[in-house]
């Protein structure tokens, strides 16, 4: 059964992607390849959901992947973002939506061709967007991670005024400390505290 099978795949990238024993490059590597074959089954045109929710794992593995080049690679997770946004749209799969445009920030908040103002831009916005789902009663903690990133695109924004940007980011580093506890979660109250 070929869907199984992507399926199968897909999951495998996914768990290579979190691996933690092994060299993390390559345990990248192994995640693209898998998500790479899963895209061999899920197509845009039969199965446009699986193929949107590959194309995001791909995304995030290309933002962090270690081989190759990284202007490369991060362009990659660009386009394997915008692929998916084609089928999460923030009508008919908004957390999904929500969650590629986070990952779409990541991507722009630290690609490396093109303008660098605008590319923060870009981050900010996308950062806000996700947001509008990503809210502090629906999803605490991925509405803390995002404020935070929101944050750092903030604090190495070059448009503006850099003080107010500087302020900006202090603000909403303040607002995941409602979420991040030093109890509940003490590693991102940590990093909070630290940004």
């Amino acid at each position: 059964m070929p869907e199984e099978w992507a399926k199968t795949q897909n999951n495998l990238g996914f768990a290579y992607f979190n691996r933690i024993q092994g060299e993390r490059a390559e345990n990248l590597e192994q995640a693209v390849e898998a998500y790479e074959l899963a895209l061999q089954v899920f197509t845009r045109d039969a199965l446009p959901e699986e193929w949107a929710r590959t194309q995001y794992g791909l995304a995030n593995v290309y933002c962090y992947r270690l081989r190759g080049d990284r202007a490369e690679n991060l362009e990659q997770a660009i386009e394997a973002s915008k692929l998916a946004l084609q089928v999460f749209t923030r009508d008919a799969f908004p957390e999904e939506w929500a969650r590629t445009q986070n990952s779409l920030a990541l991507a722009y908040f630290n690609q490396l061709l093109g303008d660098r103002a605008e590319n923060l831009e870009q981050a900010i916005q996308l950062y806000k967007s996700a947001l509008q789902v990503r809210t502090s009663d629906a999803f605490p903690t991925d509405w803390a991670k995002t404020q935070n990133y929101l944050a750092m695109a903030y604090y190495n924004r070059i448009r503006g005024d850099q003080a107010e940007n500087h302020e900006q980011a202090v603000r909403l580093h303040q607002l995941p400390l409602q979420v991040f506890t030093r109890d509940a979660f003490p590693t991102d109250w940590a990093k909070t505290q630290n940004h």
